[in-house]
């Protein structure tokens, strides 16, 4: 029985590391988070640019998940080039199981037609990825009062570091943009133990179109829609978000459906997220909600969204042609 006991130990220890570190973090707001969505939006602004977010997902379980990333990235005219540095924590669950990346990013500018733009990005991260045992619990320490020791053998480390890359193409024009990111290139490590977990290979293909209906793209831009798209692979994980955008100087709401296609793994729909957000001058806050329609359901609490961006923006010597992302 004892035996039985430490052998499901092991396995939810291990389910539950996989659930974490075989899919990464997902936010609602991928555009507001643009260097982590592909390298290629590295200096895709005129001058310089902040930006923070914050995700609060299933807030009704125990021991949410949290993710909180900051960026900054700077356009270069005179190189073609953006250039930028990123920090993300990912932190999951009582027992602080958590993913922090740090980056440096790089993109260049290429015009192989006047009204059309292709970007090339690279990013170079190092990665950590830790855990506090002793805030876990396992199954053969439910059994008697007071809790027991558990049985489960720790490993002789709480944290392990490796090095990832990504790499990434933007083809935009002046309404119209679309791109693919291949991110963990190296697959670095995501196990305690010493065996060959290895974090899985991600395809991101995003894209969308913008339709201004009130203002021009060389002044302000007073009234626009847009639609997008985002659609991830991970291993055997496959993720699409749908979304529709209305700006209205100064606030733009948005709604994204995210499902998965008939083939992958789980159910078709995930949720319905629901975001507003407010742009004035160098300015862009945005805040979302995920509305799950899944079989958790209601009992998840749903999951809470909200970024931020402030622009330094620079006057350039001459025209330049700003990634048409929908405006937070």
């Amino acid at each position: 029985m004892r035996n039985f006991k430490k052998y499901w130990s092991f396995v939810l220890l291990f389910f539950s590391a996989f659930s974490v570190f075989s899919q990464d973090v997902q936010f609602t707001q991928f555009y507001a988070n643009p260097l982590y969505l592909s390298p290629s939006f590295t200096g895709g602004i005129v001058g310089y640019r902040v930006a923070a977010n914050y995700r609060n997902q299933w807030t009704f379980v125990p021991g949410t998940f949290n993710t909180f990333s900051v960026s900054w990235d700077h356009n270069s005219p005179a190189f073609r080039s953006g250039f930028g540095v990123m920090a993300m924590r990912d932190q999951a669950g009582d027992g602080n199981l958590a993913n922090t990346r740090m980056g440096v990013l790089y993109s260049y500018d290429i015009e192989p037609f006047p009204d059309w733009h292709l970007r090339p990005g690279l990013a170079f991260f190092l990665q950590q990825i830790s855990i506090d045992f002793s805030k876990l619990i396992f199954s053969d320490q439910l059994t008697s009062t007071p809790m027991p020791p558990t049985s489960v053998t720790q490993p002789g480390k709480d944290a392990v570091w490796d090095i990832d890359v990504s790499s990434s193409i933007l083809a935009y024009s002046d309404n119209m943009w679309l791109g693919v990111t291949w991110d963990h290139m190296l697959k670095p490590v995501a196990t305690f133990y010493d065996d060959n977990s290895r974090l899985p290979h991600k395809i991101t293909v995003h894209g969308g179109y913008r339709y201004i209906t009130k203002g021009f793209l060389l002044s302000r831009i007073e009234e626009s829609f847009t639609v997008a798209f985002n659609y991830r692979v991970q291993d055997i994980y496959r993720q699409l978000d749908l979304g529709l955008y209305f700006y209205s100087q100064p606030i733009s709401f948005g709604v994204w459906w995210r499902g998965l296609p008939k083939n992958s793994v789980g159910r078709r729909v995930d949720a319905l997220a629901f975001m507003v957000g407010y742009k004035w001058e160098q300015v862009s806050m945005g805040y979302s909600y995920d509305f799950t329609i899944s079989r958790l359901g209601l009992a998840s609490g749903g999951s809470h969204e909200i970024s931020m961006i402030y622009e330094f923006r620079l006057t350039p010597k001459k025209r330049w042609k700003a990634i048409p992302c929908p405006t937070f």
